[in-house]
């Protein structure tokens, strides 16, 4: 089903592009360092990201329907391919917010890239007060996300130079603030998806009532499992208290559910969210004396990931909003409507 709706919007959007050829034919050139060459580029880049995704995923499907050998695309795969396709987006980002359409002044454009280099050569190194664990991906992750948001920030104060900031804000129309609301997502996500990669902890460990674990600078105390008998299951609830520097920070309240008319077995996570770390805990198999299998978790810097995608969404939404798309539809619609009366 996913290949043939691939095939009818992807084939079908090739096609009309390919009928209407003639009439979008355009004469107007550009250069290397203009808008459209790096507008260009940047969907080249999600359309092989994409690409890239849809193979590691159905790749393993179609291998399997055909010779009935077992594979998994798992993180080494993602990781090679994905992440430099994203870094190379990022950088890509940030020059195409300064470039001008067809053609951009060499020597201009260094002038206005130089401070957003040197300013996230600065901001990098900060990562290290931010994170325990500092290695070169978490760098990397920083200074993109730096050379974003400051790509975006040099751009509006270019484009309120002359008017001063103050007053050349509410000039800018909200194309321009979705599109810089989401830029700043996709470096919120990409800081969230490295942070939370690289810094996470797990530990699978057996734990009888009144046992402890230390992980993350955080105590895990199990205090066992009870019978619990919800609407359409059974399960055996069990409770974990979380405490920090001596000082409790959650209960949380992992369960094993048997739902009864299906006869499946559930895992119901304890999660306890926050803004910087998410802690899981979750149960496994019930041992002997009352012990049980416990998967403890923590994902430092999780929401950052969904917050990145709430941003660039939100940006989306706001540049369709814009009021020169809104006036251009009532336009048509009166010209449509004054040819429609006049061949009455």
């Amino acid at each position: 089903f996913i290949l043939i709706f691939l095939l009818f919007v992807v084939g079908g959007s090739l096609t009309l592009f390919a009928l209407r050829a003639p009439v979008v034919k355009s004469q107007v050139g550009f250069t290397l360092w203009s808008r459209e060459t790096l507008l260009l580029a940047n969907n080249l880049v999600l359309v092989v990201a994409a690409s890239m995704i849809l193979l590691g995923t159905l790749y393993p499907l179609v291998l399997d329907a055909l010779t009935g050998a077992k594979l998994s695309v798992g993180p080494p795969y993602f990781d090679a391919l994905f992440l430099p396709l994203m870094a190379l987006l990022m950088v890509v980002m940030s020059v195409g917010v300064l470039v001008r359409w067809k053609d951009t002044p060499g020597k201009w454009l260094v002038s206005m890239m130089t401070p957003v280099l040197i300013g996230s050569a600065i901001l990098a190194p900060a990562a290290g007060f931010i994170v325990d664990d500092f290695d070169w991906p978490t760098l990397t992750a920083f200074a993109l996300a730096a050379w974003v948001v400051l790509g975006g920030l040099r751009d509006i104060f270019d484009k309120t130079r002359h008017k001063g900031l103050i007053k050349g804000l509410p000039g800018l129309g909200r194309s321009y603030w979705g599109m810089q609301l989401a830029h700043l997502g996709l470096a919120v996500c990409a800081l969230g998806v490295v942070l939370s990669s690289n810094n996470s902890a797990e530990r699978d460990l057996r734990m009888a009532p009144g046992e402890s674990v230390e992980l993350g600078g955080y105590q895990f105390l199990f205090q066992g499992a009870r019978h619990f008998e919800g609407p359409n299951f059974i399960s055996d609830r069990g409770t974990v208290v979380v405490s920090r520097d001596g000082r409790e920070v959650t209960t949380l309240h992992p369960e094993k559910r048997l739902y009864t008319v299906q006869q499946s077995m559930m895992t119901e996570a304890g999660i306890d969210a926050g803004f910087t770390r998410d802690l899981y805990v979750a149960l496994g198999e019930p041992l002997e004396n009352g012990a049980w299998a416990v998967r403890v978790h923590i994902k430092p810097y999780v929401r950052w990931i969904w917050l990145g995608g709430l941003l660039t969404g939100l940006g989306g939404l706001l540049a369709a909003l814009d009021r020169r798309y809104r006036v251009k539809v009532k336009t048509r619609v009166r010209e449509a409507l004054g040819v429609s009366g006049a061949a009455a």
